[in-house]
């Protein structure tokens, strides 16, 4: 059970910043040079990744499109 609140956590992250991102008109790779980060490191932690790095950067995606943390 507990892995299924993790993964419906992370789906509902992913839509979030998705959704953020087409209402400001900025594209995942656009992003990812805002931010200083590779799109592929951008891309796993806009969709759900865990580790240590994907956290940071999810930081830096919530302060860039002036979101709430989520986490």
């Amino acid at each position: 059970m507990p892995e299924e609140k993790l993964v419906q956590q992370a789906e509902v992250v992913t839509k979030q910043i998705k959704i953020a991102l087409i209402e400001r008109d900025v594209t995942q790779r656009r992003l990812s040079v805002i931010i200083g980060e590779l799109p592929q490191q951008v891309s796993r932690a806009i969709n759900g990744g865990m580790d240590p790095k994907s956290r940071r950067i999810r930081q830096k995606i919530y302060k860039v499109l002036k979101m709430e943390e989520e986490e």
